[in-house]
């Protein structure tokens, strides 16, 4: 059965670690399958043999992890949580899998920093995806960029708990300015999954708009991170 087409303005981020990222193509192949078409229990199951894990354990503790968590995305990020059944596992798997996560999204930065943000959307959603679906509390971030709309920089410019984060935009233009930005995505996560801009977030995105106009810069979009998808509010015609 084919997946649902997305509505407007929303696209799924769940490719970021479907496929293997350019460092996996070194471990060996399980039986049936080439690197590059690896499914989430397989490249899992490689990064634990990796790790020192005898073939057999690997695939079926890869087997019960992804039962659990549903993707390789989740299952890393359990890790770092440290909750779960992902946090029993031997010390050197979770540091192992805690690198290959950062090693990930280093390469998906890399890649936003050559190219064009707005015109990679598909990559960016994903990287977002893997980064803040499956946060436990709502995180504000900014995606700064020059005027190519390649990323300057990558920062988090709130914490807050499961349904706000705090966000200043007097702060984030300051940003903006000492990085020499020409303009910024603003993104945000929802703990609960949906997507939908509450009326909260569609009035901080005005606030936000209209600071940076003083100044001469422009709000690209606002990306809202949900468990499953990640919605433009650009695209939804919501600015």
């Amino acid at each position: 059965m084919s997946r649902p087409h997305p509505p407007p303005g929303m696209a799924d981020g769940a490719v970021f670690f479907t496929r293997p990222q350019e460092g996996l193509a070194q471990v060996p192949p399980l039986v049936g399958a080439e690197p590059g078409e690896w499914d989430n229990r397989q490249c899992l199951a490689a990064l634990l043999g990796a790790a020192g894990m005898a073939h057999a354990q690997a695939c079926e503790k890869a087997e019960a992890l992804v039962g659990e968590y549903a993707t390789l995305s989740a299952v890393l990020a359990a890790v770092v949580q440290q909750e779960g059944s992902a946090r029993l596992l031997p010390e050197a798997a979770r540091v192992l899998l805690i690198l290959a996560r950062e090693g990930a999204f280093r390469l998906h930065r890399a890649r936003l920093q050559r190219e064009s943000v707005l015109c990679e959307r598909p990559a960016l959603n994903a990287y977002l995806s893997a980064l803040m679906a499956h946060e436990k509390t709502e995180q504000m971030r900014v995606l700064f960029l020059d005027g190519a709309n390649r990323l300057v920089a990558d920062e988090v410019m709130g914490r807050g708990t499961v349904d706000h984060a705090p966000v200043y935009p007097r702060e984030i233009v300051r940003r903006a300015l000492v990085l020499q930005a020409s303009s910024f995505v603003l993104v945000h996560n929802h703990p609960s999954g949906e997507v939908q801009p509450s009326a909260e977030d569609m009035c901080m995105t005005g606030q936000i708009i209209a600071a940076a106009r003083v100044v001469g810069l422009c709000m690209a979009d606002h990306l809202i991170v949900g468990r499953e998808q990640v919605l433009s509010m650009k695209e939804a015609g919501l600015l």
